[in-house]
Protein backbone atom coordinates (compact mmCIF):
# COMPACT_ATOMS: atom_id res chain seq x y z
CA UNK A 1 0.00 0.00 0.00
CA UNK A 2 2.60 2.94 1.01
CA UNK A 3 4.73 2.01 -2.40
CA UNK A 4 0.82 2.67 -4.46
CA UNK A 5 1.12 6.00 -2.55
CA UNK A 6 4.50 6.66 -2.91
CA UNK A 7 4.05 6.19 -6.77
CA UNK A 8 0.53 7.64 -6.64
CA UNK A 9 2.90 11.21 -5.13
CA UNK A 10 5.66 10.43 -8.33
CA UNK A 11 2.47 10.91 -10.53
CA UNK A 12 1.74 13.46 -9.19
CA UNK A 13 4.61 15.42 -8.67
CA UNK A 14 5.55 14.53 -12.85
CA UNK A 15 2.21 15.82 -13.62
CA UNK A 16 2.57 18.98 -11.55
CA UNK A 17 5.55 20.48 -12.57
CA UNK A 18 5.13 20.77 -16.01
CA UNK A 19 1.26 22.53 -15.41
CA UNK A 20 3.84 25.20 -13.98
CA UNK A 21 4.93 25.65 -17.51
CA UNK A 22 0.89 26.51 -18.96
CA UNK A 23 1.42 30.09 -18.73
CA UNK A 24 4.43 30.50 -21.24
CA UNK A 25 4.02 27.43 -23.46
CA UNK A 26 1.84 28.21 -26.36
CA UNK A 27 -0.60 25.84 -26.88
CA UNK A 28 -0.05 26.25 -30.79
CA UNK A 29 3.52 24.81 -30.58
CA UNK A 30 2.49 22.28 -27.24
CA UNK A 31 -1.06 22.18 -26.15
CA UNK A 32 -0.60 19.43 -23.33
CA UNK A 33 0.73 21.91 -20.98
CA UNK A 34 -2.47 23.52 -21.28
CA UNK A 35 -4.46 20.88 -20.16
CA UNK A 36 -1.87 19.96 -17.36
CA UNK A 37 -2.43 23.74 -16.05
CA UNK A 38 -6.58 23.78 -16.29
CA UNK A 39 -5.71 21.10 -13.42
CA UNK A 40 -3.73 23.28 -11.13
CA UNK A 41 -6.01 23.70 -8.06
CA UNK A 42 -6.80 19.89 -7.72
CA UNK A 43 -2.99 19.12 -8.15
CA UNK A 44 -2.08 21.43 -5.31
CA UNK A 45 -4.78 20.27 -2.85
CA UNK A 46 -3.65 16.35 -3.91
CA UNK A 47 -0.20 17.54 -2.64
CA UNK A 48 -1.64 19.32 0.99
CA UNK A 49 -2.98 15.46 1.33
CA UNK A 50 0.19 13.97 0.42
CA UNK A 51 2.26 16.39 2.62
CA UNK A 52 0.46 15.99 5.70
CA UNK A 53 0.21 11.99 4.96
CA UNK A 54 3.85 12.13 5.18
CA UNK A 55 4.60 14.23 7.60
CA UNK A 56 2.66 12.06 9.75
CA UNK A 57 4.31 9.55 9.03
CA UNK A 58 7.57 11.22 8.63
CA UNK A 59 8.22 9.53 5.78
CA UNK A 60 11.21 11.44 3.21
CA UNK A 61 8.86 11.93 0.51
CA UNK A 62 6.84 15.21 2.12
CA UNK A 63 9.80 16.31 0.53
CA UNK A 64 8.37 16.48 -3.07
CA UNK A 65 4.80 17.59 -2.22
CA UNK A 66 6.43 20.18 -0.03
CA UNK A 67 8.55 21.05 -3.30
CA UNK A 68 5.80 21.98 -6.10
CA UNK A 69 3.40 23.26 -3.36
CA UNK A 70 6.08 25.98 -3.09
CA UNK A 71 7.29 26.14 -6.42
CA UNK A 72 3.84 27.02 -8.13
CA UNK A 73 2.55 29.14 -4.72
CA UNK A 74 3.22 32.18 -7.44
CA UNK A 75 -0.13 30.86 -9.02
CA UNK A 76 -2.57 30.15 -5.65
CA UNK A 77 -3.16 33.83 -5.77
CA UNK A 78 -4.93 33.44 -8.99
CA UNK A 79 -7.44 31.50 -7.40
CA UNK A 80 -7.88 32.61 -3.80
CA UNK A 81 -7.41 35.73 -2.41
CA UNK A 82 -6.90 37.12 0.54
CA UNK A 83 -8.56 40.09 0.82
CA UNK A 84 -11.78 39.76 2.60
CA UNK A 85 -13.38 43.69 2.77
CA UNK A 86 -12.58 46.28 -0.22
CA UNK A 87 -12.37 50.16 0.70
CA UNK A 88 -15.28 51.30 1.95
CA UNK A 89 -16.79 54.59 1.23
CA UNK A 90 -17.34 55.81 -2.16
CA UNK A 91 -14.50 58.00 -3.52
CA UNK A 92 -14.36 61.20 -6.39
CA UNK A 93 -13.71 60.01 -9.72
CA UNK A 94 -14.37 56.19 -9.19
CA UNK A 95 -15.43 54.21 -11.96
CA UNK A 96 -17.54 50.98 -10.87
CA UNK A 97 -17.21 48.18 -13.57
CA UNK A 98 -19.06 45.03 -14.43
CA UNK A 99 -18.56 42.15 -16.35
CA UNK A 100 -20.84 39.28 -16.68
CA UNK A 101 -21.54 36.01 -19.21
CA UNK A 102 -25.22 36.06 -19.50
CA UNK A 103 -25.43 33.43 -21.29
CA UNK A 104 -28.38 35.13 -22.98
CA UNK A 105 -29.93 35.15 -19.08
CA UNK A 106 -31.68 31.44 -19.91
CA UNK A 107 -31.49 30.74 -16.21
CA UNK A 108 -29.29 28.18 -14.55
CA UNK A 109 -29.60 26.23 -11.31
CA UNK A 110 -32.16 25.11 -9.69
CA UNK A 111 -35.10 26.51 -11.95
CA UNK A 112 -33.93 27.07 -15.69
CA UNK A 113 -38.09 28.47 -16.45
CA UNK A 114 -37.04 31.98 -14.88
CA UNK A 115 -39.68 34.47 -15.94
CA UNK A 116 -39.24 38.06 -17.20
CA UNK A 117 -39.93 39.51 -14.33
CA UNK A 118 -37.63 37.61 -12.02
CA UNK A 119 -34.75 38.43 -14.12
CA UNK A 120 -35.61 42.11 -14.29
CA UNK A 121 -35.77 41.74 -10.03
CA UNK A 122 -32.12 40.01 -10.24
CA UNK A 123 -30.36 42.30 -12.70
CA UNK A 124 -32.04 45.50 -10.66
CA UNK A 125 -30.43 43.76 -7.60
CA UNK A 126 -27.15 42.89 -9.17
CA UNK A 127 -27.13 46.65 -9.95
CA UNK A 128 -27.53 47.67 -6.37
CA UNK A 129 -25.28 45.22 -5.05
CA UNK A 130 -22.54 46.05 -7.59
CA UNK A 131 -22.97 49.95 -6.98
CA UNK A 132 -24.55 50.73 -9.78
CA UNK A 133 -21.77 50.22 -12.33
CA UNK A 134 -21.13 52.73 -14.56
CA UNK A 135 -19.68 50.33 -17.31
CA UNK A 136 -21.03 46.98 -17.78
CA UNK A 137 -19.56 44.14 -20.43
CA UNK A 138 -21.32 41.51 -21.57
CA UNK A 139 -20.44 38.27 -22.93
CA UNK A 140 -23.07 35.44 -24.75
CA UNK A 141 -25.48 38.53 -25.26
CA UNK A 142 -26.66 37.58 -28.30
CA UNK A 143 -30.41 38.19 -28.99
CA UNK A 144 -32.16 41.78 -29.07
CA UNK A 145 -34.57 40.77 -26.58
CA UNK A 146 -30.71 39.98 -24.06
CA UNK A 147 -29.47 43.56 -24.88
CA UNK A 148 -33.11 45.38 -24.19
CA UNK A 149 -33.68 43.50 -20.80
CA UNK A 150 -29.89 44.75 -19.95
CA UNK A 151 -30.51 47.88 -20.58
CA UNK A 152 -34.01 47.76 -19.06
CA UNK A 153 -32.59 45.92 -15.81
CA UNK A 154 -29.54 48.15 -15.37
CA UNK A 155 -30.45 51.56 -16.88
CA UNK A 156 -27.56 51.88 -19.56
CA UNK A 157 -28.07 54.76 -22.41
CA UNK A 158 -25.11 54.29 -24.64
CA UNK A 159 -24.32 51.00 -25.66
CA UNK A 160 -21.86 48.90 -28.38
CA UNK A 161 -22.54 45.76 -29.72
CA UNK A 162 -20.51 42.73 -32.10
CA UNK A 163 -21.91 39.75 -32.04
CA UNK A 164 -22.85 38.55 -28.14
CA UNK A 165 -20.20 40.76 -26.94
CA UNK A 166 -21.30 44.29 -25.43
CA UNK A 167 -20.12 47.22 -24.01
CA UNK A 168 -23.59 49.21 -21.79
CA UNK A 169 -22.05 52.98 -20.42
CA UNK A 170 -23.30 55.55 -18.68
CA UNK A 171 -20.59 57.53 -20.37
CA UNK A 172 -20.49 58.24 -23.64
CA UNK A 173 -18.98 56.63 -26.67
CA UNK A 174 -15.62 58.48 -28.02
CA UNK A 175 -14.99 55.81 -30.50
CA UNK A 176 -16.01 52.19 -30.79
CA UNK A 177 -14.73 49.23 -32.67
CA UNK A 178 -14.95 45.25 -33.05
CA UNK A 179 -11.87 42.59 -32.41
CA UNK A 180 -11.58 39.87 -35.48
CA UNK A 181 -10.21 36.60 -36.08
CA UNK A 182 -10.28 35.12 -38.57
CA UNK A 183 -13.25 37.74 -39.80
CA UNK A 184 -15.08 36.34 -36.61
CA UNK A 185 -16.09 38.64 -33.70
CA UNK A 186 -14.48 37.94 -30.14
CA UNK A 187 -14.69 41.31 -28.59
CA UNK A 188 -15.49 44.77 -28.62
CA UNK A 189 -14.08 48.02 -27.55
CA UNK A 190 -14.76 52.01 -26.77
CA UNK A 191 -13.21 54.57 -25.75
CA UNK A 192 -15.29 55.92 -22.83
CA UNK A 193 -15.24 59.74 -21.69
CA UNK A 194 -15.31 58.81 -17.85
CA UNK A 195 -14.44 60.77 -15.00
CA UNK A 196 -11.04 60.24 -15.11
CA UNK A 197 -10.49 60.78 -18.79
CA UNK A 198 -11.02 58.76 -21.35
CA UNK A 199 -10.63 55.05 -20.65
CA UNK A 200 -10.52 52.28 -23.43
CA UNK A 201 -12.48 49.12 -22.05
CA UNK A 202 -12.21 45.78 -23.73
CA UNK A 203 -15.03 43.23 -23.31
CA UNK A 204 -14.45 39.93 -24.98
CA UNK A 205 -15.82 36.57 -24.97
CA UNK A 206 -12.54 34.08 -26.08
CA UNK A 207 -13.26 30.81 -27.87
CA UNK A 208 -15.85 28.57 -26.01
CA UNK A 209 -14.47 24.71 -25.51
CA UNK A 210 -18.08 23.96 -26.58
CA UNK A 211 -17.63 20.56 -24.25
CA UNK A 212 -19.47 21.92 -20.77
CA UNK A 213 -22.37 19.02 -21.53
CA UNK A 214 -19.84 16.17 -22.15
CA UNK A 215 -17.89 17.33 -19.39
CA UNK A 216 -20.22 17.45 -16.63
CA UNK A 217 -21.17 13.94 -17.74
CA UNK A 218 -17.97 12.92 -17.24
CA UNK A 219 -18.19 14.74 -13.62
CA UNK A 220 -21.16 13.15 -12.85
CA UNK A 221 -21.64 9.96 -14.59
CA UNK A 222 -18.05 8.78 -16.22
CA UNK A 223 -17.14 5.38 -15.52
CA UNK A 224 -13.38 4.48 -15.94
CA UNK A 225 -14.43 1.41 -16.49
CA UNK A 226 -16.59 2.37 -19.68
CA UNK A 227 -15.83 3.09 -23.01
CA UNK A 228 -18.27 5.42 -23.53
CA UNK A 229 -16.07 7.52 -20.46
CA UNK A 230 -12.76 7.06 -22.51
CA UNK A 231 -14.78 8.08 -25.35
CA UNK A 232 -15.88 11.07 -24.05
CA UNK A 233 -12.67 11.88 -22.37
CA UNK A 234 -11.18 11.75 -25.57
CA UNK A 235 -13.71 14.28 -26.94
CA UNK A 236 -13.12 16.90 -24.33
CA UNK A 237 -9.39 16.87 -25.13
CA UNK A 238 -9.32 17.25 -28.82
CA UNK A 239 -11.57 20.30 -28.03
CA UNK A 240 -9.97 21.53 -25.41
CA UNK A 241 -7.07 21.32 -27.84
CA UNK A 242 -8.61 22.79 -30.70
CA UNK A 243 -10.34 25.74 -28.32
CA UNK A 244 -6.71 26.48 -26.70
CA UNK A 245 -5.15 27.22 -29.81
CA UNK A 246 -7.64 29.52 -31.12
CA UNK A 247 -7.67 31.17 -27.54
CA UNK A 248 -4.06 31.81 -27.53
CA UNK A 249 -4.16 33.41 -30.87
CA UNK A 250 -7.23 36.18 -30.40
CA UNK A 251 -5.29 36.71 -26.59
CA UNK A 252 -2.36 37.56 -28.77
CA UNK A 253 -4.37 40.25 -31.32
CA UNK A 254 -5.97 41.45 -28.69
CA UNK A 255 -2.73 42.26 -26.80
CA UNK A 256 -1.34 43.61 -29.36
CA UNK A 257 -4.79 45.51 -29.82
CA UNK A 258 -4.44 46.59 -26.14
CA UNK A 259 -0.48 47.80 -26.22
CA UNK A 260 -1.74 50.42 -28.99
CA UNK A 261 -4.03 52.00 -26.87
CA UNK A 262 -3.56 55.76 -26.02
CA UNK A 263 -5.39 55.36 -23.32
CA UNK A 264 -5.56 53.45 -20.08
CA UNK A 265 -7.46 50.36 -20.37
CA UNK A 266 -9.59 48.19 -18.69
CA UNK A 267 -10.06 44.49 -20.00
CA UNK A 268 -13.03 42.35 -19.17
CA UNK A 269 -14.78 39.04 -20.30
CA UNK A 270 -14.71 35.39 -20.58
CA UNK A 271 -11.56 34.28 -21.64
CA UNK A 272 -12.34 30.77 -20.67
CA UNK A 273 -9.12 29.65 -19.74
CA UNK A 274 -7.76 29.64 -15.67
CA UNK A 275 -5.31 31.88 -14.14
CA UNK A 276 -3.03 29.44 -15.13
CA UNK A 277 -2.53 29.57 -18.97
CA UNK A 278 -0.86 31.08 -21.84
CA UNK A 279 -3.96 33.42 -22.30
CA UNK A 280 -3.93 34.92 -18.77
CA UNK A 281 -0.08 35.30 -18.91
CA UNK A 282 -0.54 37.23 -22.45
CA UNK A 283 -3.44 39.30 -21.42
CA UNK A 284 -2.30 39.88 -18.19
CA UNK A 285 1.78 40.30 -18.32
CA UNK A 286 1.28 44.32 -18.53
CA UNK A 287 -2.39 44.75 -16.33
CA UNK A 288 -3.51 44.41 -13.19
CA UNK A 289 -5.56 41.81 -11.96
CA UNK A 290 -7.93 43.10 -9.80
CA UNK A 291 -9.22 39.90 -7.92
CA UNK A 292 -5.47 39.11 -7.12
CA UNK A 293 -5.55 42.79 -6.16
CA UNK A 294 -9.18 43.16 -3.90
CA UNK A 295 -10.09 39.38 -4.28
CA UNK A 296 -10.78 37.22 -0.97
CA UNK A 297 -11.41 33.49 -0.87
CA UNK A 298 -12.10 31.28 -3.98
CA UNK A 299 -12.17 32.96 -6.90
CA UNK A 300 -13.98 30.64 -9.33
CA UNK A 301 -16.23 32.34 -11.75
CA UNK A 302 -18.06 29.69 -13.35
CA UNK A 303 -21.31 28.46 -11.91
CA UNK A 304 -21.57 24.86 -13.83
CA UNK A 305 -20.42 21.17 -12.12
CA UNK A 306 -16.82 21.61 -12.72
CA UNK A 307 -15.40 23.53 -9.32
CA UNK A 308 -12.86 26.03 -9.04
CA UNK A 309 -12.89 27.49 -12.62
CA UNK A 310 -11.89 31.12 -12.16
CA UNK A 311 -12.25 32.26 -16.23
CA UNK A 312 -13.91 35.94 -16.51
CA UNK A 313 -11.55 38.61 -15.40
CA UNK A 314 -11.25 42.40 -15.11
CA UNK A 315 -8.20 43.55 -16.01
CA UNK A 316 -7.38 47.62 -15.30
CA UNK A 317 -4.22 49.47 -15.79
CA UNK A 318 -1.86 49.80 -13.66
CA UNK A 319 -2.55 53.49 -13.35
CA UNK A 320 -5.81 52.14 -11.48
CA UNK A 321 -6.02 51.44 -8.15
CA UNK A 322 -8.30 48.70 -7.64
CA UNK A 323 -10.74 49.46 -4.38
CA UNK A 324 -12.54 46.58 -4.41
CA UNK A 325 -13.53 42.92 -6.05
CA UNK A 326 -16.70 41.38 -5.76
CA UNK A 327 -17.90 38.06 -7.24
CA UNK A 328 -21.88 37.97 -7.36
CA UNK A 329 -22.86 34.09 -6.66
CA UNK A 330 -26.33 34.26 -6.12
CA UNK A 331 -27.77 34.90 -9.26
CA UNK A 332 -28.96 32.23 -11.82
CA UNK A 333 -29.66 33.52 -15.04
CA UNK A 334 -25.83 32.28 -16.45
CA UNK A 335 -23.68 29.87 -15.83
CA UNK A 336 -21.48 32.36 -15.31
CA UNK A 337 -21.32 34.75 -12.03
CA UNK A 338 -20.72 38.52 -12.81
CA UNK A 339 -17.51 40.30 -11.11
CA UNK A 340 -17.32 44.10 -10.23
CA UNK A 341 -15.02 46.35 -9.38
CA UNK A 342 -14.46 50.02 -7.93
CA UNK A 343 -11.39 51.64 -9.49
CA UNK A 344 -9.53 55.21 -8.92
CA UNK A 345 -6.80 56.83 -10.29
CA UNK A 346 -3.45 55.86 -8.96
CA UNK A 347 -2.15 52.63 -8.65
Amino acid sequence: MKNLLRWTNLVLVLATLPAFLSPVINPNTIWHFSVLGLGYPFMLLGHVVFAIFWMVRRDRYVLFSLACIFIGFVHFPGYFGWHFSGESGKVEKEITVLTYNTAGLKGFGRDTSITEPQRLAQLKTLAKEAGYPGIFCAQESTSDYTVDLLKAGLGYSHYYQSGGTVIFSKYPFVQQGSLLYNGASFGVWAGLKTPQGVVRVYSVHLQSNQMTNTANKIATKGDLREKQTWRDIRFVLARYKNSAQVRARQAQVLARHVAGSPHPVIVCGDFNDPPTSFVYHVLSENLQDSFREKGGGIGATFAGKLPALRIDYVLPSRGFKVRSHRIHRHLELSDHFPVSVKLTQGG
